[in-house]
């Protein structure tokens, strides 16, 4: 019921790409994605992978992000981050790695974005993704290896499904999420007049949506909420107050 991409966007070291197999097949998933590889999967690669070469073989390779998930029809991103923002940068606000296992999220296709080993994920990556989790490390060094970045998370998963964490209806589409944000982000640009408070809102939003796992029937329902305050918004804007 539940399809777990994990995506490794611009990769620059072949042996970590084996590194990743392996762990993904020791948690049981086979779905390794590569975004615009920097490394290639060579005899390093092939080496680190041990006995999850089949893994490896399977592995599929994008130029983007987006081609991915229009190919692969992803529902839920989730992205990866050492570096946490603050309350001026939403699309940094986490959650930490331990989340997932409590996630419950709708029966779908859903992808886990990590980043390149030297740089990680940027804004731009990060404002594709529906929720971002980062894991509690030393603030010594808290970057870490991204195959022990991937082991952790797959752990998660692997946790969460064995507890049967899975909404049994049809999930959101990024899509529909998009279009009650759009109505969301319509009423904040009504009522607030500051830009930067403005995006800091929108951003606030978006994570709430996200981390809320909502279904296809709530998001329609909610959807036609917001509609009907935009219709009575418009309608008090047409209201003549002069005396």
């Amino acid at each position: 019921m539940l399809d777990i991409y994990f995506v490794l966007v611009r990769p620059k070291y072949s042996g970590n790409i084996g590194n990743v197999a392996r762990v993904l097949k020791n948690f049981g998933f086979k779905n390794l994605v590569l975004i615009n590889p920097i490394a290639e999967i060579d005899y390093e690669a092939w080496l680190h992978a041990v006995h999850a070469r089949d893994v490896l073989y399977s592995a599929m390779v994008y130029s983007s992000i987006q081609e991915f998930m229009d190919d692969k029809k992803i529902k839920f991103l989730i992205g990866t981050t050492a570096r946490v923002g603050g309350e001026k940068n939403p699309l940094r606000t986490v959650v930490p790695s331990n989340y997932i296992r409590d996630m419950r999220i709708p029966s779908s296709k859903i992808a886990v974005l990590f980043g390149n080993e030297e740089a990680g994920l940027t804004n731009e990556e990060l404002s594709y993704c529906d929720v971002v989790v980062t894991i509690p490390t030393s603030p010594e060094y808290p970057a870490m290896n991204i195959s022990h970045a991937v082991a952790i998370v797959a752990y998660e998963f692997s946790i969460m499904l064995q507890s049967e964490n899975i909404i049994r209806q049809r999930p959101s589409s990024k899509l529909e999420r998009d279009i009650l944000l759009g109505y969301m982000n319509k009423l904040v640009d009504a009522v607030i007049k500051e830009e930067t408070k403005k995006e800091i809102y929108k951003g606030i939003i978006k994570n709430m949506i996200s981390r809320a796992y909502l279904t296809g029937r709530e998001i329609h329902s909610l959807i036609g909420f917001f509609k009907r305050i935009e219709r009575i918004l418009d309608e008090c804007r047409n209201i003549d107050v002069s005396l």
